[in-house]
């Protein structure tokens, strides 16, 4: 696991355009968006290879993983639970919130491994080229000191 910073934008920016063509973010955006105080972005290596990376925002006590996408040639090998290990191992007495489309299955079954819970729904929120699709706002409290 590496930190990212804006130089690997365009390693952040190919990797979601694998995972999620449809909604994919210019290197420009990702550039942007690691810039932004509070932001820890950490991309996954399989050796010298970038396969997938997770970003979340820290405010108040409470963060949100703004995304999380693994490259389709590494799917399912682990690489989303290294990534939410490795931002909760950072993270200590906050309220992480993250989105999720309610089709993606995969993800979801994920999340509730590691105890995130449904706490509402963002009607239409994600666009595809056919629909709109709900997404869920899931939460999952992390006390002081524990550590997973």
């Amino acid at each position: 696991m590496i930190a990212a910073d804006p130089s690997h934008a365009g390693i952040l920016a190919a990797i979601h355009s694998a995972a999620m063509p449809e909604d994919a973010w210019s290197a420009e955006a990702w550039r942007s968006l690691v810039a932004t105080p509070g932001g820890r972005t950490r991309i996954a290596m399989d050796g010298a290879e970038p396969v997938g990376f997770l970003h979340l925002r820290c405010a108040g006590g409470e963060a949100e993983v703004v995304m999380i996408a693994t490259h389709p040639s590494a799917q399912r090998r682990g690489i989303a639970t290294a990534l939410l290990e490795d931002a909760l191992a950072a993270l200590d007495g906050v309220t992480l919130f993250l989105e999720v489309a309610e089709r993606n299955h995969a993800a979801r079954a994920l999340y509730a491994r590691f105890g995130f819970e449904p706490v509402g729904r963002r009607p239409g929120y994600y666009r595809t080229p056919s629909r709109r699709e709900d997404a869920l706002v899931l939460r999952l409290g992390i006390n002081p000191g524990q550590r997973r």
